[in-house]
């Protein structure tokens, strides 16, 4: 057996063993695939095939490892007040304390509409926001790495950037309900065209187990039907040109979201399509298309590792954009 049908049927077991929730409800194993990696040392036109065919491209060591490292622990560091690391860790490791914490008093401000408020959880939240007010949240996010990958992708963009508004998300170990819903990104950037691509960035490992990003395989037709029903049931509504571009128009859930419940999303839409599952790793990139359907599981790590990710969008300043997005870093109640 070659070492690439080891690592394949090593997969397929995990696949197997792996018990995997959303937000809500659970995905089978029938139900899951795994999401295939090519190395950044890959050519440029095998990287833009994946992405151009798949919706997905997940590239390995685009940036090195320590250098993501760094950035979880100068995270932790930030966010250690709250008391969400267990005492005694290092900040690095990102081990969610537990003992008689609630881990949904530590939601990240991205989810903080998935859950009943306390002053508790208003701590953590608090410490988030301030964080992105620091310099190295934005130079990690305009690193040269994402860079030279973003222009290695789109080698048509004559000015690619990065957007001001970045999210960072955490989390934590058996959170119940905080979990991204089903989604695709061109929900929340209607004000311009679906020509942004993602970047989502695991900012330390991020194995199966730890709620990393799935995908629904082949799904970007069924996303841009979604979006023309969407469009067509809100003009019909005598939506105006601002109803019709805000995620949170009363054809959509409160949160944005298509469904908080993966597995029965893909049963009544997917036709018979996967969830991609990957096995991420400090320094690796997953890019998608804005109209890619998405989700994320839960964090069942045996090990009580805090997942920690940054999602950031890139366009071209020479052709139309959600300018949105580019106005100034992620506030509460900016509505996007």
């Amino acid at each position: 057996m070659t070492v690439i049908e080891t690592q394949l049927q090593q997969h397929n077991d995990c696949l197997q063993r792996l018990k995997l929730e959303g937000a809500s409800g659970s995905i089978t194993a029938e139900e899951r695939a795994w999401l295939p990696s090519i190395p950044a040392s890959a050519s440029d036109e095998s990287i833009r095939h994946e992405l151009e065919t798949k919706g997905v491209v997940h590239i390995k060591g685009v940036m090195p490892r320590e250098f993501v490292l760094e950035a979880r622990r100068k995270y932790f560091e930030w966010v250690e007040p709250t008391h969400i690391l267990k005492e005694g860790t290092d900040p690095k490791e990102g081990i969610w304390a537990a003992g008689d914490r609630d881990p949904n008093h530590f939601v990240p401000p991205a989810g903080a509409g998935y859950i009943e408020m306390n002053p508790q959880a208003a701590v953590y939240i608090d410490r988030a926001w301030d964080m992105l007010d620091e310099e190295w949240p934005k130079d990690f996010c305009s690193n040269q790495y994402i860079k030279t990958m973003v222009t290695r992708i789109h080698h048509d963009w004559h000015e690619p950037f990065c957007f001001k508004r970045q999210i960072w998300r955490t989390n934590v170990p058996h959170a119940k309900g905080t979990s991204t819903g089903v989604h695709y990104d061109h929900i929340f950037l209607r004000g311009g065209p679906p020509t942004a691509i993602t970047a989502w960035v695991p900012v330390g490992d991020c194995t199966p187990e730890m709620g990393g990003l799935m995908y629904l395989e082949n799904s970007i037709p069924i996303a841009q039907k979604i979006e023309d029903d969407f469009t067509e049931l809100g003009k019909a509504k005598g939506f105006t040109e601002d109803d019709l571009v805000y995620a949170f128009n009363s054809n959509m859930d409160a949160t944005g979201m298509l469904s908080m419940d993966p597995g029965t999303f893909g049963q009544q839409f997917g036709e018979n399509r996967k969830w991609l599952i990957g096995d991420y790793e400090a320094g690796d990139i997953v890019f998608h298309h804005s109209m890619m359907i998405h989700a994320s599981g839960s964090n069942l790590d045996p090990q009580g590792r805090i997942r920690l990710s940054t999602d950031l969008r890139y366009g071209d300043r020479n052709h139309p954009y959600d300018a949105r997005w580019d106005q100034d870093r992620m506030r509460p109640g900016d509505r996007l």
